[in-house]
This record gives structure tokens, C-alpha cells and sequence, in this order.
């Protein structure tokens, strides 16, 4: 069958119409696959890091801005604590509700974030939910964290 004009303006369109769309939900998708695979290694300072850039700027009260230093630091608190507890602890990271809006090869979430920090000769704690607000920029095809922000959870007085 031979397309017309208006048959192949027509294709024209729906793939314009359709594609771009599944582009970002394939987008999407694999954003939210880095944000859970960076909760799950919360455990594993060294694999979680492989998905953060260098240049990530980090928040947390404190303004981060030498990915390496800071890895270097939170590296050493944790294995301080492993020492004083006598071994490693288990982490365990709930995201709840990740909000993801795609800009390009630029992207946006925003989600609260809580840990469970079963340590080995310690009591378990539950360290308070807050918001977290990651920045993932798309390089060679691979999403990788540029900044994060945590805030307090914060609720209204009664």
C-alpha cells in the first residue's frame, strides 16, 4: 500500500505526538530506578556514590559542595560507628511518594525519605523523616545525582 501526502502527515504526527511521550515515561522510569537504587545503597556508602557526580552540591543544613570530601567524611563517621557497635548496621531507606518532572536531560524529584538504621550492638533507630529533593542530570545516557537537598519534615503546631 502506498502512503499519500496526507497519510504520511498523519504519521508524521502521531509520531510526534506519541514518541516524545514515551521517551519520558522510559526517562522517568529510569530516574526513579537511580532513586531507589541510591535508598537501597545507603548501606554501601562506596556503591551509592557510583551514582553521584562529582560535582554534586549537597545540602543538609550544611552546604556540601566537594562530593569527595564528603564521601571521604561520611565514610569515616560510618566506620567509626561500625567500630563502637561492633560491626556494620543495617540500613534500610523507605522513599515515599517521589514526584519526578523531567526537563530534557534534566530532572527534578522531590520525596520524603526515612531511614532504619539497625546497628549491631545497638538499639535500632529510627532516624525522622524529611523531604529530599534530588537534581539527576542525563550524561552518555546515564542519570547521575547533581544535588541534593533534605529538609526537615516539618508539621503544623496543633
Amino acid at each position: 500500500m502506498r502512503m499519500t501526502k496526507p497519510s504520511q502527515c498523519l504519521a508524521a504526527i502521531a509520531l510526534a505526538l506519541f514518541l516524545p511521550a514515551s521517551l519520558l515515561a522510559d526517562a522517568h522510569d529510569d530516574v526513579l530506578a537511580v532513586i531507589m537504587k541510591y535508598a537501597d545503597l545507603e548501606g554501601d556508602l562506596g556503591r551509592q556514590a557510583e551514582l553521584i557526580r562529582p560535582d554534586r552540591v549537597m545540602i543538609t543544613g550544611l552546604r556540601q559542595t566537594d562530593q569527595a570530601r564528603n564521601l571521604e567524611l561520611q565514610m569515616a563517621a560510618r566506620a567509626a560507628n561500625e567500630a563502637a557497635d561492633g560491626g556494620p548496621a543495617k540500613w534500610i531507606t523507605e522513599i515515599e511518594d517521589p514526584e519526578v518532572r523531567i526537563y530534557g536531560n534534566v530532572a527534578v524529584a522531590s520525596m520524603l525519605r526515612r531511614f532504619h538504621i539497625y546497628p549491631t550492638g545497638a538499639a535500632p533507630i529510627n532516624a525522622p523523616p524529611h523531604w529530599l529533593t534530588l537534581v539527576l542530570v542525563r550524561e552518555g545516557g546515564s542519570w547521575g545525582i547533581a544535588h541534593a537537598h533534605l529538609s526537615p519534615l516539618w508539621e503544623p503546631p496543633d
